[in-house]
């Protein structure tokens, strides 16, 4: 392969799966006319006006006063503006409805789960397992949400994981499930009882950037079931299992210039995973390999095929720096990327040339 053709095959591959992505823009929210006046604090509506869209300021309270605020949308959804503060959140902030934006104050909003709750924490798309349907167009931004694990006693909801009903939802900071079209922006996830944030259940062009995931219970960030996806500048980090946990069918996506740094297991956990764009990482300090590629459990068929790792820096990990654990795991590359520190080596391949290597500094 001609020293030319990895920078030139990431950088295709980010302008083919970023470009549906770009026809997702967020066009500025505007709205005008005369707030009511409020005989005691609470939702301040602005109606529409001019085919403008619904905007709702909620004070400082409680979960059930944002919950409020979003069934007071019409139906073409609108905008939930939220002071800085804690919100001390219940019961789930379910967003299963499409064209829905929910801002904080300049990351000093935060929605923080009550003692006990034993739920997640926000949910876009629908609570029915499998869902029976998608949504879209739903916005999150400036806001942290913290799952305050310390004071939680389940992983799931409301008890014992995959019993029935809401059963198989974890409580997670953040799901996004059956939803395509969202946008996270300038979001931390914290503490959560299961995981930071979670993809599943056939998941499209979601769109996260400036994202932060840390002492959470699992991974800092999963992806189930996930295509044609992006996400940038993400720091993910100090979290008890993996960074990423990128398992079942997480396919065309790209992730660039993010952190992973010490996770307890893997910086990037990676089975049955395809054609995905890794550039632009630091993977540093993390508690297994830094990044392991595999199949799911003994079944050949779900293999890790066509991810390109370039621009990478992977240091200090207690296992290999990259592991190519199965077989099956063929045409991937790594490219102009060093490896430093790792406990078990640089890069450790089940057989050899499993991985096609480009300008690769192994010390």
């Amino acid at each position: 392969m001609k020293s030319t053709s990895i920078p030139r095959i990431t950088a295709v591959s980010a302008m083919v799966l970023s470009a549906p992505l770009a026809v997702f823009g967020i066009h500025s929210i505007v709205t005008s006319g005369p707030r009511q006046a409020q005989p005691k604090p609470g939702p301040q509506l602005t109606r529409p006006v001019d085919g403008r869209r619904t905007e709702i300021r909620v004070p400082l309270g409680t979960g059930e006063d944002i919950i409020r605020a979003i069934a007071a949308l019409p139906p073409g959804g609108g905008r939930i503006v939220l002071e800085a503060g804690i919100y001390t959140v219940r019961q789930p902030l379910v967003l299963d409805r499409n064209d829905i934006e929910i801002t904080g104050d300049q990351e000093q909003t935060v929605l923080q789960l009550a003692d006990r709750a034993d739920c997640p924490l926000v949910v876009i798309g629908p609570m029915e397992t499998p869902p029976q349907r998608k949504v879209s167009g739903v916005v999150l931004r400036k806001l942290i949400l913290d799952g305050n694990r310390a004071t939680q006693d389940n992983e799931c909801n409301g008890g014992p994981c995959d019993n029935g009903g809401l059963s198989f939802i974890r409580n997670n900071a953040l799901t996004i499930r059956s939803a395509e079209d969202i946008r996270v922006e300038r979001v931390t996830a914290r503490r959560a009882r299961s995981g930071g944030m979670v993809l599943e259940k056939g998941c499209r062009r979601i769109h996260v950037s400036d994202f932060t995931s840390y002492d959470n219970h699992y991974d800092g960030f999963a992806a189930y079931e996930t295509e044609e996806s992006f996400f940038t500048r993400l720091y993910l980090h100090s979290n008890a299992a993996a960074g990423i946990s990128a398992d079942l069918r997480f396919d065309r996506n790209i992730i660039s210039y993010t952190r992973l740094e010490n996770n307890g297991s893997q910086g990037i956990f990676m089975r049955d995973s395809n054609f995905n764009n890794f550039n632009h990482l630091t993977i540093t300090g993390n508690g297994a390999q830094g990044i392991f590629i595999a199949q799911a459990d003994d079944r050949h068929t779900t293999p890790c095929t066509g991810n390109i790792f370039s621009d990478l820096a992977v240091t200090n990990s207690k296992g290999a720096g990259l592991r190519v654990n199965d077989v099956s795991c063929v045409a991937n590359v790594l490219a102009n990327s060093s490896f430093t520190g790792n406990g078990e080596g640089g890069v450790s391949e089940v057989s050899e040339r499993l991985l096609a290597r480009q300008n690769v500094d192994l010390r």
